[in-house]
């Protein structure tokens, strides 16, 4: 994992610290997917940016974002619900990454290589 729990209620997280730990697990995996290893690797100046997005990660998947091809959201008074395509999720997870995962070193960019 990248962040701690007193992080991520600095960063105004309100999880209670056993569902932190739950959500911080699959965020920490899905960063290390996302980067292709590169985030376990990343120099320390990264450090804070690492921890920053899991944090944030960690707040959308507790929201329900992220869900592929499902509801992300209802509600039962007057029966609403919130579906969401594979591809809206794809796109808000790379744009939620982008957001800290760039500067000063790019982690999502692999130059020269590729990946079959």
């Amino acid at each position: 994992m990248y962040s701690t729990y007193d992080l991520y209620q600095k960063n105004g997280g309100t999880l209670d610290q056993s569902s932190y730990l739950i959500l911080a697990k699959k965020a920490a995996y899905i960063l290390d997917h996302e980067t292709m290893g590169r985030a376990r690797d990343a120099p320390a100046s990264m450090a804070e940016a690492l921890a920053d997005c899991e944090c944030a990660i960690i707040d959308a998947l507790a929201d329900g974002h992220f869900a592929a091809d499902g509801v992300q959201s209802f509600n039962n008074d007057g029966y609403s619900e919130t579906r969401t395509a594979a591809k809206e999720s794809r796109a808000a997870l790379r744009s939620l990454l982008a957001r800290y995962l760039t500067v000063p070193v790019n982690l999502l960019g692999f130059g020269g290589h590729a990946f079959v």
